[in-house]
């Protein structure tokens, strides 16, 4: 594994470097065209001083003596030996008075027919004395030579070449060496110019963004540029933005897929709020999440009690506004989860002190985050609400079949003990008076719990008018009688049925269905009455019907029990009372079975007789549900 503490200081001279080069090549830019630009000036001068006419005949008055006494030498002096011996005698004797004065003659150089110096003089000073910068670009080691040859033998000369440094006193090279500074500074300027604009539009953008890839490698997580100014910042942050949000996306995902065999919205809720704070911390640079829930009854959100290790230093209450997204002075984010006008519940994440970011940044990722999990929770409560159709739909198919075969095999056993008592009654089957009544009273018994069972099965087949119920004009009082006479039947002697009195009520109802929510409740209360209650207390529950006003009717069923509460025997509040209607919810552990759900009733209620369904835990103790439906209906649903 690589040496994390040498990561930084790497980046860094990886930075110095990345700025110092575009610097470095500009500069080199520069000293090339200034090198060219010095050589082009050389040239150019060199030939103005060439082209100039009177001022080279000027000039060449001053070492004319020389060139005329190499001439005579040579006529006096054939012999090459000899004339070389002369020729350098007589330079070494007038060479440096020749070179001396205000022209710009400065060195006298002799060279024999294999090209070796014979003799050479220089006066080094008159080069730095003429070549100034007035007359000078950059170089101020101006000199050309003027040559002539000498040939003593044939095809092999010796040659005289003279050097001259600028001459003085030339105004077009004055002005040539100011036009050529105006070049020079003209492409300084635009370099430094055309650096600026790649360094602002190019450099710089590339820097920040390689700066924003060092701090996504070193912290294994999405970074953006702050405060991004140029088009090429701006795309990275657009692409890092999706890049994301499709981590985010694929974190919730993974909670979503844990969720699969939840049938229950407020559990899917839960437990997707309790998943995603991890998901936030690893995705988000925020250091403090904390997920709060929606009380529905008080409109507002408290913090979930199951809080973990990361939540302990979070922020603390919710802000007193509900809006969608809210951004504190303090740096958190209130991200409101909706699914349409519901509330479902609240993350509130927070960023470090010494780690800020922007408004607009932090408006940035709270939209993110609420849109990744409002997407995951309707993904979620889809496959709840379709994981619970499907089981609604096979515990409705169940119950027609088994009712269907049930009911096939109760009328064979009635017409079993029929053609018993027949068979009795004919003489076919002869016994002494005492053994035929016990043997009539046996076959009516068993007829009456037939009949019994028979009643049973039906309560259970009401499930198949779910999908095609009938409305008839139902005798209500007597229906409540009937469902606690066969309850009374089936449950334990130690629990008692009461229907108080009232005035019959007529109603229009779907009279299986709601024998079936009434029977359900019963069972549930005597369920709960049996796993709540003293041994040596007597368990009643009472049904009691009111006629209200604007042709309403409301059905109690409360108990003595010990009221509604959860797994672990807590008290359910008021806020929390509302979520046993749920699909799948439920107080009793796994070894105590389920019944047919409380969500079965609410939907009876209403979404069968548009009606609504109460409870509350009464101050005396026990459970009262209060059914809610009107006498009569101008719809009613035909399917569900």
């Amino acid at each position: 594994m690589a040496d994390s503490s040498k990561t930084p200081r790497f980046f860094s001279l990886r930075a110095f470097f990345f700025r110092m080069l575009p610097v470095m090549a500009v500069i080199l830019i520069d000293v090339f065209f200034l090198a060219l630009l010095d050589t082009l000036f050389y040239n150019k001068k060199r030939t103005l001083i060439l082209d100039t006419a009177d001022r080279w005949e000027e000039m060449f008055t001053h070492i004319d003596p020389i060139k005329k006494k190499m001439q005579e030498i040579k006529d006096r002096y054939p012999d090459p030996a000899r004339f070389k011996e002369e020729a350098v005698r007589y330079l070494a004797e007038n060479a440096p008075s020749i070179l001396a004065g205000g022209h710009p003659w400065f060195r006298v150089r002799l060279t024999d027919e294999e090209k070796q110096v014979l003799y050479e003089y220089e006066d080094l000073n008159k080069l730095e004395q003429f070549n100034t910068w007035k007359n000078c670009f950059l170089s101020q080691s101006f000199h050309a030579m003027v040559a002539s040859t000498i040939e003593t033998v044939p095809r092999r000369p010796i040659r005289l070449a003279v050097y001259y440094a600028t001459p003085p006193g030339w105004p077009e090279i004055e002005r040539m060496v100011v036009r050529y500074w105006i070049y020079a500074l003209l492409f300084i300027a635009g370099s430094g110019v055309f650096y600026g604009w790649l360094s602002r539009s190019v450099l710089r953008p590339l820097q920040r963004v390689g700066s924003a890839i060092e701090r996504m490698i070193q912290s294994n997580r999405v970074a953006l540029i702050r405060a991004p100014r140029h088009e090429i910042e701006k795309a990275f942050n657009r692409l890092a933005q999706n890049q994301r949000e499709i981590l985010f996306g694929l974190e919730i995902d993974g909670i979503v897929d844990t969720l699969h065999s939840q049938a229950d919205d407020q559990v899917v809720v839960d437990q997707f709020m309790n998943a995603v704070i991890p998901a936030v911390q690893k995705i988000y640079p925020f250091t403090h999440v904390r997920v709060f829930r929606w009380l529905a009854d008080e409109r507002r959100l408290v913090p979930f009690e199951n809080s973990t290790q990361s939540e302990l230093n979070s922020p603390g209450a919710w802000p007193e506004e509900n809006a969608p997204i809210q951004i504190t002075p303090g740096g958190a984010c209130a991200i409101l989860l909706q699914s349409g006008e519901q509330t479902l519940g609240g993350i509130l994440c927070e960023i470090s002190r010494d780690n800020r970011f922007s408004s607009d940044e932090l408006w940035q990722m709270s939209q993110e985050i609420k849109k990744q999990a409002e997407n995951g929770l309707a993904r979620a409560f889809t496959r709840s609400r379709a994981l619970t159709q499907e089981r609604n739909r096979f515990g409705i198919n169940l119950a027609t079949n088994m009712g269907h075969d049930l009911t096939n095999i109760i009328a064979s056993g009635k017409w079993d003990l029929d053609t018993i008592r027949r068979a009795h009654d004919l003489g076919i089957v002869s016994m002494d008076h005492s053994k035929g009544a016990i043997y009539l009273q046996a076959v009516e018994g068993l007829e009456n719990n037939l009949h019994f069972l028979q009643d049973m099965v039906d309560i259970y087949r009401s499930f198949g008018y779910t999908r095609r119920p009938r409305y008839e004009r139902v005798d209500l009082t007597a229906l409540i009688r009937d469902v606690a006479q066969l309850f009374q039947l089936s449950s334990s002697q130690r629990i008692t049925t009461q229907v108080l009195d009232h005035d019959p009520v007529e109603v229009e109802a779907e009279p299986r269905l709601l024998r079936m929510a009434l029977f359900n409740l019963l069972a549930n209360a005597s369920q709960a009455i049996r796993n709540g209650m003293d041994h040596g207390k007597q368990g009643i529950i009472q049904i009691q019907t009111r006629l209200e006003g604007e042709g309403t009717v409301t059905v109690s069923v409360h108990d003595n029990g010990p009221g509604i509460r959860d797994k672990q025997g807590r008290l359910l509040s008021e806020s929390e009372i509302g979520q046993i209607f749920q699909s799948g919810y439920s107080t009793k552990d796994q070894s105590s079975g389920g019944g047919l759900g409380l969500s079965w009733v609410k939907s009876i209620i209403e979404d069968f007789h548009a009606g609504s369904i109460q409870v509350y835990n009464r101050p005396q103790g026990g459970a009262c549900f209060t059914l809610s439906f009107p006498v009569k209906t101008c719809h009613w649903p035909t399917d569900s």
